[in-house]
């Protein structure tokens, strides 16, 4: 037969491949040349715009040029203050803060650095077009906070607003069965498995609350030099505007931002025609160190982070639900162990922001950092929240660091076993079941398990608890009787944490630092630079979404359960419920229990 070509189709789809490759190559060329420059004019002020989440990491692609700039990570902010701080170019700080999306910890870390900063003797000015408690904890480390008149200033409190969801998985066709230890876990735990909170978990719950709202208080009260009982007072009124927290001096002026232009030329010494030399955050996290005028450091220590649900695996992947990536054991002791043979690295700093996460992950990990402590110095540096599996990865390291409203704890653990058969139901799914073994089908989710098996499963679930407790009290080098107290499964919140021996020391980066130079020997003067170890994805990765371990997308069953919440309207309440993505894609691929997963408080 006549030989054939290629067909019309496959020569189109591979000019289309090789056009696009070279639009590719071409536009990161160009944005090589082209792109935002790291300079910085004298008699600048560097701006730090504050909005929506702020990220502890963010893995770098390679396609930041072609697609914009990469979000502005909590440890690049640190790093710019630092730097500002002694760039002769840099004169002060505008700090504009609006829909701010983080935890009280990070606020705390912001702060202190700002704190820092002012040190130098360089100005800095909070504006803001609206500030609620949490955004304005943060403003206080500001000489001057400026709103526009009438400006929405929420200053009436904190609460937190926490539905169950039992109810609404029961429309969905899906049954759960729900098993814990100790008693006060948890709070997602129960979210998912019970219809109302237990009194221990409603006691937790009020007793954490206190503490977060005890601390912005005395925020307040420190830094606008107000009594304490002034400053409750002024919450319990309730009021929502800028023009009364003038009047009361929780804020210095009542200005438009033109206005705070023109203070900021007088400042740098500008004339009244002449525009501000501002720098973004974006454009000066490109500054090197050296630039800014700080000597290279001498020391390296590793960074390596631990960011979201902990799995077994490579973490991360699709999620047809709306949300919530995973982190990967795999990639953490990929970076644990490059970090540990490297022989430039003097300490590793194990910075952990997770509510924990599934499966082994979490035991993978703490294995890893307790081989690697035997080597050298790992140092926990805990962010927003460090519980459950956030605490089971971090216990053996050398020390642990965290802020005084870090929620840390929550030594326990719970399941959640979902009976699919309605939802099979809904999908117009005829199961059928086919079995060796008394017990094959108990949590495949096909039924409810029988009493018999759930009293073997709780027992087994118990003895997982124990171990944890038991791992725990190792690692902290405290007894098994000490530490069951402290466990139950209890968030604490760091200053309390500190109290209970679960963690070392109060602080953010800089005091892990400084614990990293102690346990590695390094005088408290030493100069350290911190290396980040993670991977970075390729650009082909990127632009295909795919590892080279890349299992695929969901499969059929998982997108088709996507379709049917969907379909049923509830989707928008779903975005609500806590970690409900992660915890449908896992269903949906056979894991049944969760046992380290800690709610992350959200006090507002």
């Amino acid at each position: 037969p006549p030989r054939r070509g290629p067909s019309p189709s496959l020569l189109f789809a591979l000019g289309c491949g090789g056009f696009l490759a070279l639009a590719v190559v071409g536009v990161l060329v160009m944005a090589a040349f082209t792109g935002e420059s790291s300079s910085v004019d004298d008699q600048a002020v560097l701006k730090m715009k504050l909005s929506g989440p702020l990220h502890e990491y963010v893995q770098e692609t390679g396609l930041e040029d072609l697609f914009g700039p990469a979000p502005v990570t909590l440890a690049q902010h640190l790093s710019n203050l630092k730097k500002a701080a002694a760039d002769k170019r840099i004169k002060g700080v505008v700090l504009e803060v609006q829909g701010l999306q983080t935890g009280w910890a990070k606020i705390e870390e912001l702060r202190d650095a700002l704190v820092e900063f002012k040190k130098s003797g360089k100005f800095v000015i909070a504006y803001a077009e609206m500030l609620d408690e949490k955004e304005y904890a943060l403003a206080l480390a500001a000489d001057e906070i400026v709103m526009p008149k009438d400006a929405p200033f929420e200053f009436n409190g904190l609460a937190s607003d926490l539905s169950h969801y039992p109810g609404l998985l029961e429309k969905l066709g899906i049954e759960v069965q729900y098993f814990r230890y100790g008693k006060y876990k948890s709070v997602s735990g129960e979210q998912f498995g019970r219809k109302a909170f237990t009194e221990p978990v409603k006691e937790m719950i009020e007793e954490n609350l206190t503490v977060v709202f005890e601390h912005f208080v005395d925020a307040v009260a420190h830094y606008r030099k107000l009594e304490k009982e002034q400053v409750v007072k002024l919450v319990d009124e309730g009021h929502l505007k800028a023009d009364w927290a003038h009047e009361q001096k929780l804020i210095d002026k009542l200005a438009y931002w033109d206005e705070v232009e023109d203070e900021l030329r007088t400042k740098t010494g500008k004339k009244p025609d002449e525009k501000v030399k501002f720098v973004t955050s974006v454009r000066y996290r490109k500054v090197s160190s050296r630039e800014a005028g700080i000597p290279e450091a001498k020391n390296t220590f590793a960074l390596i982070y631990a960011q979201g649900l902990i799995v077994a695996g490579k973490g991360g992947g699709n999620d047809p639900f709306g949300g919530g990536d995973t982190q990967g054991s795999t990639p953490l002791i990929t970076a644990l162990r490059k970090a540990t043979e490297d022989k430039d690295v003097k300490a590793i700093i194990f910075r952990v922001d997770s509510p924990g996460g599934a499966g082994l992950g979490c035991d993978y990990v703490r294995r890893e950092v307790e081989k690697a402590k035997a080597k050298k110095p790992v140092i926990v540096s805990m962010a927003d929240v460090a519980a459950s599996g956030g605490y089971w990865v971090s216990m053996d390291a050398t020390a642990i660091v965290a802020q005084p409203t870090t929620a840390t704890g929550s030594i326990g653990i719970f399941a959640v076993i979902p009976s699919l058969g309605g939802l099979y139901e809904k999908l117009a799914l005829n199961d059928e079941t086919f079995k060796r073994g008394a017990h094959a089908d108990a949590i495949i989710g096909a039924r409810k398990m029988s009493d018999d098996e759930a009293k073997l499963f709780d027992d087994e679930l118990h003895a997982s608890y124990l171990r944890f407790v038991s791992l725990a009290a190792k690692g902290r080098n405290l007894a098994e009787e000490k530490m069951q107290e402290v466990a139950q499964g209890r968030t604490w919140y760091g200053s309390k944490a500190l109290e209970l021996g679960l963690v070392d020391k109060l602080g953010g980066f800089p005091a892990a630092i400084a614990l990293g130079k102690e346990k590695a020997g390094l005088p408290a003067d030493a100069t350290v630079k911190l290396e980040l170890f993670q991977k970075k994805r390729g650009v082909l990765e990127e632009l295909l979404d795919k590892d080279d371990d890349d299992e695929g997308s969901p499969d059929m069953g998982t997108r088709i359960f996507a379709q049917v919440v969907k379909a049923t309207g509830v989707s928008e309440a779903l975005r609500r419920v806590p970690y409900f993505a992660p915890f449908a894609r896992a269903v949906m691929a056979g894991e049944t229990t969760f046992p380290m997963v800690e709610w992350r408080e959200d006090f507002h």
